[in-house]
């Protein structure tokens, strides 16, 4: 069993409707990025040489090298999910001269966030993360919340509703 020596991340939830978010990258980490910004509303621009067929459609797709102006003008944070660790640590130095957080796909170290597993129904959401730490703790959990998630939070609504709480 693993033991964690530092505290647990803050859970930030936050409103990404509509805010412009930049992924550097166009392989399958990138596409799994994608579709969760896109689930959660956000306005994906996805910057890479190649992308892989099934890449989300949604996601304006921009097939080119990235550039350090690409960091300009995005929301809060970026995705740097680049097979290429010069890529991604350049994506990094530039984003923290800017004031933006990233995400480093392929290095624990350099992340200023991590993408916790997202479980949801309807507007209800929860979230897993082990600080990057053991990501078959976070997957295993995810996918036991996954499958009751939905009937917890009607069975929930149905009790407040039936109190007369809400």
């Amino acid at each position: 069993m693993k033991i964690f020596s530092r505290p647990p991340f803050f859970p930030l939830m936050i409103d990404i409707k509509d805010r412009e978010i930049l992924i550097v990258g166009g392989g399958r980490v990138a596409s799994r990025r994608a579709e969760t910004l896109l689930r959660c509303g956000a306005r994906v621009t996805a910057v890479s040489k190649d992308f892989i067929q099934d890449f989300p459609s949604d996601v304006i797709k921009i097939e080119r090298a990235f550039h350090p102006s690409d960091i300009d003008e995005r929301f809060l944070f970026v995705v740097a999910a680049t097979n290429d660790r010069d890529t991604n640590e350049l994506i990094r130095k530039v984003s923290n001269s800017k004031k933006i957080l990233v995400n480093v796909c392929d290095c624990q170290g350099d992340c200023d966030f991590f993408f916790p597993s997202l479980i949801s129904y309807e507007n209800v959401a929860v979230s897993v993360s082990t600080a990057g730490a053991d990501s078959g703790l976070t997957r295993r959990l995810s996918d036991r919340l996954r499958r009751v998630w939905a009937s917890w939070v009607c069975r929930e609504r149905e009790l407040l509703l039936s109190s007369n709480v809400l």
